[in-house]
Formats: C-alpha cells, structure tokens, sequence
C-alpha cells in the first residue's frame, strides 16, 4: 500500500508516474475524498469544541445556582450534529483507505514508457530455443499420447482450468520443486519455510489488493472465511508483519514451494489449453526483507537467481524491462 502521507506531501510527483501507467483517476479519487475528510474532520473539532464549551458553561451555571436547560437544549442539535459528522468521516476514512489500496506503484524513472508487450526492452537473452526437424507437439498433445496426463479426469474432479498428471510427469513436477528449493536454500541463502495456504483476510490485505482481485480468489465459507493463498508470496510476507526489524538483521531471505490457487480465466482464445492459466499450480517463491537502500540491489540479486535457475536446467531465457503498459 502507498503512503498517504507522501501522496498529500507530493501530490504531482505520483500523478506524473501514475499517468505513464494509465492509472490518474484513482489518484485524483482520492485526493478528493482527502480533501473531504479534512473538511469533515474540521467541522466535527469544531462541534467537539462546542459542546466542550457547552459542559463547562453547563458546570458554571450548576456552581452559581442557574438553570443550564437553555443550554442544554441548545446543545441537542450540536451533539446530534456531532454524530452525524463522525459517521460521515469514519465513512469517508474507509473509502480513503480503500482508494489507497487500489492504487498501483508508481514506476520508477528508468521504466521504459509503453503500451503492450511489445514495447518491452529486452537486455539480454542467453541460448538458443531447440530447432526440429519435424513439427513438434504441443505439450497437452505430448502429455496425452505418453499417458501422463489426464485433463477429463481433471475436470470430473474439478472442473476446467485442473490438471492432473501421472506417473513419470507427476515425478517431475515434484523434482523441479525440490530442485529449486535445494538451489534457493543451498546455493542462494534462503531460509526454507513451510507456510500454511489458508490466510485470514487481514493477512492477505498485506499484498493483494481484495477489492480489484476478490472474483479471482478463493474462499472458504463460515465465520473464518479464510482465503486459500494465490502464491507463497502472502504468507512470507506476512512472517514479520506489525514486527520492527533491526536494519542490522536485513536482508531476511526466505523460500517456499506451496500450491497456489488463482481463478486466472487468462485472454479469449490465448493461453487456454494445457496447463497455462490454470487454477491450481505448485510454485516456488522467493521473499526478501531488504532495507529500502538496498532494495534495487536485492531485486538484482533475486533476478539472477531465477536466472541462476534456468541456466541449471538449461533453458534458454531472455531478460526484459518490462514497459509502464505491460505492467
């Protein structure tokens, strides 16, 4: 979540970074709805400070043998004045705190400028894609024909958007996952944890934003109502949360493989067959607490162990700067 503090203090440094992503009209929301807090917070002092008055005058008068009715009648319409206006500013302070969740980062200054994909900078590429001789299956076809996969299982159980794997493909899945636990913790100096996959709602607050991705979260029912998490991503985030670190202690690395759960429904017609945009996957995540100095320093370093990781299994990759557009 941003700082309010830091919008209210330098409103034109967010609008200038907001509007290379699209995204002013959240902004300008909310400075409205700040305003208008401060003007309510004024108007209900201001009562407060009224009816303060009132009470000693009431005081004074009980002390000197007067009748305080007129007063206390007068009084009346300032409380319920009052009332009214502190239901309106705790109403207006909900939808401030809404509007600074929905807000997105601002970009940093060498995010390239853009609107797709395809203006995305690329810095580097490292091997070369595999080149056939013949035309080569899709991996839903490869699956299917080897009998490692079996999507109408799948969807009896689950429905769409479900795999299920078997037998040498199912070994698979669990072997890049211990492998790129092992090279997290062993080579890179994470701390491997074993997190829990449901969270509370408060919980999740801490990095997703619930009113924009509610539709493609799920959800347990009851009092609880606990989410079940879309990547390890919020329950590592959440290991140290109300907790003050010790800037000596930084950075604080951590690694996890967890299932994820995500309703993707992914673009018509792209990105829909096989196991792309599917709602349940195994994933391993990398956290780092790192202090705000060092922080463009850490997300280098976490880009090449990804890297690191690819190169080990010998994928061809390449590297790019995402563009204000893609993000």
């Amino acid at each position: 979540m941003l700082d309010l503090a830091d919008i209210r203090k330098d409103p034109e440094k967010y609008r200038r970074g907001l509007a290379r992503k699209g995204s002013v009209e959240g902004l300008e929301e909310l400075l409205r709805l700040e305003a208008l807090r401060r003007e309510i917070t004024r108007e209900a002092e201001a009562l407060r400070a009224r009816q303060n008055a009132a009470g000693e005058e009431v005081a004074a008068r009980k002390r000197a043998g007067e009748s305080a009715d007129a007063v206390l009648e007068a009084m009346k319409s300032v409380k319920a004045a009052g009332k009214e206006a502190t239901a309106r500013l705790r109403g207006v302070e909900e939808e401030v705190d809404r509007q600074v969740r929905l807000l997105p980062n601002p970009p940093d200054d060498d995010v390239p400028d853009g609107r797709s994909p395809e203006d995305n900078r690329e810095l580097s590429r490292r091997g070369d894609p595999p080149r056939f001789d013949f035309a080569p299956k899709p991996h839903w076809d490869l699956l299917e024909g080897l009998g490692m996969s079996d999507p109408e299982a799948a969807g009896r159980m689950s429905g769409s958007g479900f795999a299920l794997l078997e037998g040498g493909a199912a070994r698979l899945e669990r072997a890049l996952g211990q492998f790129l636990l092992d090279l997290a913790s062993g080579e890179h100096g994470y701390t491997e944890v074993s997190v829990p996959v449901l969270m509370r709602a408060e919980n999740m607050d801490t990095v997703t934003i619930r009113a924009k991705f509610e539709g493609d979260m799920y959800r347990t029912t009851g009092e609880d109502g606990l989410y079940l998490i879309p990547t390890a991503e919020h329950p590592l985030t959440n290991l140290h949360r109300d907790a003050v670190l010790d800037a000596e202690s930084l950075p604080l690395r951590y690694t996890a493989l967890t299932p994820c759960f995500r309703r993707e429904a992914g673009a018509a017609g792209r990105d829909t067959r096989g196991m792309l945009r599917v709602h349940q996957f195994w994933k391993v995540e990398m956290m780092s607490f790192a202090h705000p100095d060092r922080s463009r320093e850490e997300h280098e370093r976490m880009r090449g162990n990804a890297e690191a990781a690819l190169e080990a299994l010998g994928l061809p990759y390449r590297t790019v700067f995402v563009c204000t557009g893609d993000m």
